[in-house]
């Protein structure tokens, strides 16, 4: 799915919530710079240039980079040819607000801000000491970024260090009292950091970065000692404070954060770690922060994207629910102009393979015939629990599950565990000697298929390969699917006694 500027972009990479984006700077990682053509569609003011002028004595005759963040990925803006000193200027039309990259050929880089007051300044650097010799002349809040990027390196590998310690002494009570009080003492010193950067460069890009990628401070909650159930309810309140309160310090109406790892960072974090995982507790606080990036097209879209992204590729059994609500809501209700017709048309199909069997929901009746030729219908099967099992012999993942589903079949059939086996095909002599073969036959083993294809089950199952399993209860809702059986097995441990 195409991103704000029309490229692909997967959305997997996260920053550290204490680091933030500042580590790619000091460690000096690797990464991979994409170099393709951009057509970013944010406007540009071709009246006011970007010049960006470049000092570094050691790289005489090399090609430089002026990347740009967006998201987790980086991308290349312009490309520079140094001349015989190490010097030369990036030009063009002014740059959307963001963090850049300046990027040397052995993909060491630098970090800087461009906003649009902000773009015509010097880097100079000495490659034999890259970054204690770094400097912005004609830029200000680069001076003041590059200040408090060294700041927060110090205080980080601090706190690394004291987390080491903390590791090696979790047996001595008095040291780890210590070490707490100490790894308390440099987070309030990281907080007052991002506090004063926030106060002193009220209204800059730099203040609105820092203030996006600082952690909210959750207050402490007192409840009395004897209180019933005190941790749960301690953790409640913090929960719910946590839901509510995680993006206070986000603007979601300042697209320069689009270029830039924070946004990316604090939605993963939110919708991946913090909430519960089920689609009654994302589905709301979708909706309310969608409604929030509202204030800015390019936000808008970036948000959406990444949301429809994020739940279409998570392996978290449920989340197809999540991710029908956002196709249905935002995609199919006309509400993403980006989105063409062909793209809109394969997605009604999906969701309508999809939406028959989200968990919860009562399964689809399956009328089908047997082996032995009578008839079988589901929602007439008298069991606690009831497998789905959608296979055919030729299918090799189905060859390797059939047999660890028979002996879970015998291990839990006393306990009125029942298999439907469906055939997906209609090979009725290649089906037929794979189960005799193998002996597949039993009371509560039912092998049954649909030759005549009368019961819809590949769109109501959403079976379009194989195998697939779906655990039905005695009310033949679903409340598991598309497990392998050693999952399945963990479910039946934990749920037929």
């Amino acid at each position: 799915m195409p991103d704000v500027e029309g490229r692909q972009v997967p959305f997997e990479n996260e920053c550290n919530q204490n680091t933030g984006m500042m580590k790619k700077t000091y460690f000096l990682s690797l990464f991979t710079l994409t170099l393709i053509l951009t057509f970013p569609s944010f406007a540009r003011d071709k009246n006011k240039g970007y010049r960006i002028e470049v000092k570094i004595p050691h790289l005489s005759d090399k090609a430089v980079y002026l990347g740009y963040h967006f998201a987790d990925k980086n991308y290349v803006e312009d490309t520079l040819q140094l001349d015989h000193k190490g010097r030369g200027v990036f030009t063009g039309d002014s740059l959307p607000g963001g963090v850049y990259l300046l990027v040397m050929p052995n993909m060491r880089f630098v970090e800087f801000l461009v906003d649009k007051n902000n773009q015509r300044f010097t880097i100079e650097t000495d490659t034999t000491d890259f970054f204690r010799t770094l400097t912005f002349t004609g830029s200000k809040d680069n001076t003041d970024f590059l200040h408090f990027q060294e700041q927060l390196y110090r205080l980080n590998m601090k706190l690394r260090g004291l987390h080491q310690r903390l590791s090696k002494n979790k047996n001595n009570t008095d040291s780890t009292a210590v070490l707490q009080k100490q790894i308390d003492a440099v987070n309030q010193q990281t907080k007052e950091l991002n506090q004063q950067i926030i106060q002193s460069h009220k209204g800059t890009f730099l203040a609105h970065l820092v203030q996006a990628m600082t952690p909210p401070d959750v207050p402490d909650f007192h409840l009395p000692e004897d209180t019933p159930v005190r941790d749960s309810l301690l953790w409640v309140k913090r929960y719910n404070w946590l839901r509510d309160h995680y993006f206070d310090g986000v603007d979601f109406g300042d697209e320069r954060l689009l270029r830039s790892p924070v946004l990316q960072s604090r939605l993963n974090q939110y919708f991946n770690r913090i909430l519960i995982q089920r689609p009654d507790s994302l589905i709301p606080q979708i909706d309310k922060i969608i409604a929030r990036a509202e204030k800015n097209d390019k936000v808008y879209q970036y948000v959406v994207i990444y949301l429809m992204n994020n739940f279409q590729k998570s392996t978290i059994m449920g989340m197809d629910e999540v991710y029908v609500h956002i196709a249905e809501k935002y995609y199919l209700s006309g509400k993403t102009p980006w989105s063409d017709s062909t793209f809109l048309a394969g997605l009604k199909d999906r969701v309508a393979h999809i939406k028959p069997n989200l968990i919860g929901r009562k399964a689809s009746d399956l009328r089908m015939e047997t082996l032995g030729g009578e008839w079988v219908d589901l929602w007439e099967l008298q069991s606690p629990y009831t497998v789905l099992f959608f296979w055919e012999p030729n299918c090799g993942f189905c060859k390797k599950s059939i047999p660890k589903l028979w002996s879970l079949y015998q291990q839990y059939k006393q306990k009125g565990l029942t298999v439907m086996a469906i055939y997906i095909y209609d090979k009725k002599d290649e089906w037929k000697k794979f189960i005799e073969e193998h002996n597949y036959m039993d009371d509560h083993w039912i092998n049954a298929w649909d030759p005549h294809q009368l019961t819809n089950f590949r769109v109501n199952y959403d079976v379009y390969s194989t195998p697939v399993i779906y655990v039905l209860d005695k009310n033949k809702k679903i409340v598991a699917k598309r497990l392998d059986v050693d999952i399945l097995k963990r479910f039946l441990d934990a749920n037929i006694k």
